[in-house]
């Protein structure tokens, strides 16, 4: 069977991000659109933007594009309406660029909603104006039913979904009160006395199927869109328990070692943490036992030290006696220095400083510090 798949597909049990999973909407390359959409609409949101926000740039950016092709073509008319035979019709239009206008300065604001809701109330208002200015009513002037239908459509794209049965409804109303109110040329008059119902029944009903056809289209992709947004999520969700897991393991890794490096005796070993990691805690209160640990140690082999030095002292000073002789004690570099310093001249014969035995070296834990060939100043008793 062929593979379908492409390259920037990603594929289970390799590394991805939720970057390759939902691919990021890119602006289009011409930079005439760049630069309106930098100018028009609401500024880009990074990935981690809620799903709302990104929402609401998205409406931004879909009025801005909207209203790009809705200003060309009504820029384009405006000298059309000169050749209308109701000449007034022109202001209208002329209301229509500069209602766009200010919506777009909104939408540049983030009033993306208000600045929707300014595009579709003044489109109604416009063209209900244009319409009443059509006097006497014709069949040929019933056409601009229709265009109801573009309200409709910049209602159910810009503003919440369900406003396209609104606008519907207040569209239906404005074409029958157009119908039965405003006055008729005398031949549509006599088809109206026989074609009222057929009449009012096709613009009514184009403007429901529209908006129904209109409001399901919407809602399938707003589910679609919010389905992605999930999706994405998800995907963030299951790459960042991904790089937790690969952290967790490599700091349980380092710990471990760092166990074993104790184990076999060294004690300067640490587990090398930082703070950004999960296991940092668990490693600072490791690092802190191992310090105590390594003073332990050290205090150990200096209480050795010193016991060895005791020892040597003792057996100095037993074998001193047995000879008669004021014992003489070698320094021993502990901490047992500043006693031997102290009893010289009182119970010891003199011995060398340590700081003036800067050429002699002394082993480390001395067993003989007895020197009998030289007696000492003071006389054994």
């Amino acid at each position: 069977m062929a593979n379908f798949s492409s390259p920037e597909t990603p594929q289970p049990g390799k590394n991805w991000s939720p970057t390759e999973v939902v691919q990021k909407d890119t602006p289009n390359g011409n930079s005439l659109v760049r630069w309106w959409y930098r100018t028009t609409a609401m500024p880009e949101v990074g990935p981690d933007a809620s799903f709302v926000k990104r929402e609401t740039v998205r409406r931004s950016q879909l009025l801005s594009t909207v209203l790009f092709y809705y200003i060309i073509v009504v820029i384009v008319f405006l000298p059309c309406c000169l050749l209308l035979p109701q000449p007034a019709i022109v202001w209208a239009d002329a209301g229509l660029v500069i209602s766009s206008i200010g919506a777009l300065f909104l939408n540049r604001k983030g009033y993306a909603l208000i600045a929707a809701l300014t595009v579709v109330v003044m489109f109604e208002l416009m063209l209900t104006l244009a319409l009443g200015l059509i006097t006497p009513l014709d069949e040929p002037s019933i056409q601009l039913y229709d265009l109801y239908i573009m309200g409709e459509l910049l209602a159910v794209s810009l503003l919440p979904a369900r406003s396209v049965f609104i606008f519907a409804f207040c569209n239906c109303l404005i074409i029958i009160a157009s119908l039965l109110y405003q006055p008729h040329t005398a031949f549509f008059n006599i088809d109206m006395q026989t074609q009222f119902i057929p009449t009012l029944i096709r613009p009514v009903a184009l403007q429901f199927i529209v908006a129904g056809v209109s409001y399901v289209w919407v809602k399938s992709t707003t589910k679609a869109i919010a389905r992605a947004d999930r999706a994405e999520m998800v995907a963030k969700l299951e790459h960042a328990l991904g790089d937790q897991k690969r952290e967790l393991e490599e700091g349980i890794e380092q710990i471990l070692q760092t166990h074993v490096a104790v184990a076999n005796g060294h004690y300067n070993a640490r587990a090398p943490l930082t703070q950004d990691n999960a296991l940092w805690q668990i490693a600072r209160a490791l690092n802190t036992l191992l310090v105590r640990l390594q003073r332990a140690v050290l205090a150990e082999k200096e209480l050795q030290r010193v016991e060895q030095a005791v020892s040597a002292s003792v057996r100095a000073v037993q074998h001193a006696e047995l000879q008669h002789r004021s014992p003489r004690l070698a320094f021993t570099q502990t901490a047992i220095d500043p006693l031997i310093a102290v009893l010289q001249g009182k119970t010891l014969a003199y011995t060398q400083s340590p700081l003036s035995q800067k050429e002699t070296v002394y082993p480390q834990f001395p067993t003989e510090g007895v020197h009998l060939s030289q007696p000492g100043p003071t006389k054994y008793p």
